[in-house]
């Protein structure tokens, strides 16, 4: 498991370095007004997966173990195509895109759900390496197309960006399928049966990962309204710098979700989830200090005059984006375990604290006061995790947060 934990945070490392060098010349191309637009795209494509993800997310790992995965694999296909036909259009009705745009968006959103069904089958399946080399190619593929696009055919535009999102998210959909090739057993199942088992899970997780988008980015909404897209660009840049901390909890949070899910030792599963939460935390925190001790000069080197507020930022997004890093593994554990609703009451708890830190600092304070508003929801919603769990397991608070004796090995004989 150790070995696994390794080789998805190195292969998550490499795409967060990728991720970077993408918003860093798309932030020097582009300037913040482009930033902000491809912000609010990937945000709105974002959410479109994830409704998508209802029966073709997350939550099918929890299920590909119990059931014959050709009759979950039809139905999430059939519900990503038609969240792709249908949801842009909505979106259309309130934004006005430009025929261009909306043409991209239909194509981002139908790649984004058939890729990420992939994704979530590979990771089911445990082919945890090959779930990997997917992601990479994905991220190689989208820089290589932005070079190619902005240094050689000279077609410096936002929606050049938007090809090579594509572009990316084909490669990552091709490779996934190649691997995933003889692990369907063609079978005759019931559609109803098959769509009711991935909504029950499906719907209690996807609608606490809309809640925790929610807490995300509902700020980047607010702060367009309230001060326009290049301060939703600079905000959203010194988000995504800080956010790629927890390429860290990520990679370590894959293999143990698709770990536990997998076997039926509670406390061994609670025991591990102790361990690889201080592990998360402490090389999260690490980054968080390497990140934040650069001087305001190299951010303002890095990505232009234009987002020379990005380090204050960074700073107040820093304490909760630590506190993640702590209970992103303690939100794995419940869904794992089967029990979504915690993360889902978690989720909703920070919606909550968004909504009301949004509608009040952001007006006054503008990104200044998005970035208060993702800390205070980032803290509470970790808070009742870390209280959850601690209810359930009986662990001290010492224990949870101090001990750090016998973190190795981290998996024992069942």
């Amino acid at each position: 498991m150790f070995a696994k934990i390794i080789q998805t945070i190195f292969s998550k490392g490499i795409i967060s370095i990728i991720n970077f060098l993408v918003v860093l010349i798309t932030a020097n191309w582009l300037g913040a007004q482009g930033r902000g637009e491809i912000s609010l795209m990937f945000l709105n494509i974002t959410v479109l997966l994830l409704f998508n993800d209802i029966f073709g997310g997350s939550a099918l790992v929890y299920v590909i173990s119990k059931k014959n995965t050709y009759e979950l694999l039809l139905p999430a296909v059939c519900v990503g195509v038609l969240c792709a036909a249908l949801g842009p259009l909505l979106f259309h009705l309130y934004f006005h895109f430009s025929v261009q745009d909306l043409g991209y968006f239909f194509l981002l959103t139908l790649l984004s759900n058939l890729s990420s069904i992939s994704n979530v089958f590979l990771n089911g399946l445990e082919k945890i390496k090959q779930n990997n080399l997917a992601s990479i190619a994905q991220s190689v593929a989208i820089i290589g197309s932005l070079l190619v696009q902005f240094f050689l055919l000279n077609s410096i535009s936002v929606q050049a960006f938007y090809r090579s999102l594509a572009l990316g998210y084909f490669f990552n959909l091709l490779i996934s399928a190649y691997y995933l090739r003889g692990s369907f057993s063609k079978t005759v199942f019931s559609w109803k049966q098959s769509l009711k088992k991935m909504a029950r899970y499906g719907l209690v997780v996807q609608a606490g990962n809309i809640f925790q988008l929610l807490n995300y980015r509902f700020c980047y909404y607010v702060l367009n309204s309230a001060d326009g897209l290049k301060d939703v660009g600079v905000f959203s840049t010194a988000a995504s710098i800080s956010e790629a901390v927890w390429v860290i909890m990520n990679g370590i949070a894959m293999v143990q979700y698709a770990t536990l899910s997998n076997r039926g030792n509670q406390l061994l599963a609670q025991n591990l989830t102790i361990k690889l939460s201080k592990i998360s935390f402490a090389l999260s925190l690490i980054a968080l200090l390497a990140l934040n001790l650069l001087p305001n000069q190299a951010f303002v080197f890095l990505f232009g005059i234009e987002f020379v507020g990005i380090k204050t930022y960074c700073l107040l997004l820093a304490p909760g984006i630590a506190f993640c890093a702590l209970s992103g593994i303690y939100s794995h554990y419940f869904s794992a375990r089967g029990n979504m609703k915690i993360s889902a009451a978690s989720a909703l708890i920070g919606l909550v604290a968004t909504l009301v830190c949004s509608f009040t600092l952001i007006p006054r304070y503008g990104a200044t006061g998005a970035a208060y508003t993702c800390c205070a929801s980032y803290t509470i919603s970790s808070l009742f995790l870390l209280l959850m769990f601690k209810k359930e397991s009986g662990a001290t608070w010492f224990h949870l947060l101090f001990k750090i004796k016998k973190i190795f090995p981290l998996v024992s004989k069942q």
